[in-house]
């Protein structure tokens, strides 16, 4: 499911570069209608072995834009969208919103659109772009050293495949019967983007790749994200084309 929340600035809205804590505090806030559900999401989410997944991902802000002294400005319009296979957590989100308003740290919006769609995948092969980046890692367990890897690395695909897997297990309870294949497409340096979520450093990739897998898995992805971080605002995709 796909919520899309959109609002008109009488004042310019500004915002550091790296601004996507606040997109996810502002989901987070918003869930507080269903307090106990709130805290679960937040402290607990989806789990899997020692892994938590929170199963939703966000887009950037889009509108016109200026960038000023490591600051992001924003005027007129913007908008955002969330997605979560979640039903119960987009209904409580939308409804949230249109009651609360939504605030960026101290600068409190009231008059926002939201709307709800349900739009899914209905192929087993999509030609898709990044509306935010893919970003996946290994941590060392001796030097607690993490590397991102790039889409050229084999590892990069085998690891969006085990994400899959996780998440899937961690909703469903089950694994998937089958895997999901990616493959880059259109990808070039300057897709590469590094970004600072509350004092760490998160690699990640744009640019547009082949995905391959059932119907259902593939729609699962479009709503969870690809790849890790997708509560931080990482691995929300756009479908340019779908086969059959």
């Amino acid at each position: 499911m796909q919520l899309f929340i959109r609002h008109r600035l009488q004042d310019k809205l500004v915002l550091p570069l790296n601004y996507q804590h606040i997109l996810q505090a502002i989901i987070y806030k918003n869930l507080n209608l269903g307090a106990e559900y709130s805290k679960f999401l937040h402290d607990n989410g989806f789990p899997y072995e020692k892994r938590k997944f929170k199963l939703f991902t966000f887009s950037l802000l889009q509108g016109k834009y200026e960038i000023c002294e490591h600051k992001i400005i924003f005027r007129n319009e913007v908008f955002f969208e969330v997605r979560s296979p979640d039903i119960f957590m987009m209904n409580l989100l939308a409804e949230g919103i249109a009651r609360n308003g939504i605030a960026y740290g101290d600068r409190h919006i009231t008059d926002v659109d939201v709307n709800l769609d349900d739009a899914t995948i209905e192929t087993d092969e999509l030609y898709v772009k990044m509306l935010t980046p893919i970003s996946v890692y290994s941590t060392d367990r001796e030097t607690g050293k993490t590397y991102f890897y790039n889409p050229s690395e084999d590892e990069f695909s085998q690891l969006v495949k085990d994400n899959f897997v996780r998440k899937y297990i961690a909703c469903y309870g089950v694994e998937p019967e089958s895997s999901i294949a990616i493959e880059p497409a259109y990808v070039s340096v300057k897709d590469k983007y590094v970004t600072k979520y509350k004092n760490f450093y998160i690699s990640g990739w744009f640019g547009e790749y082949y995905l391959y897998g059932q119907r259902k898995y593939l729609d699962f992805l479009y709503q969870t994200g690809l790849g890790s971080k997708n509560s931080q605002g990482f691995g929300m995709f756009s479908v340019l084309k779908q086969e059959r």
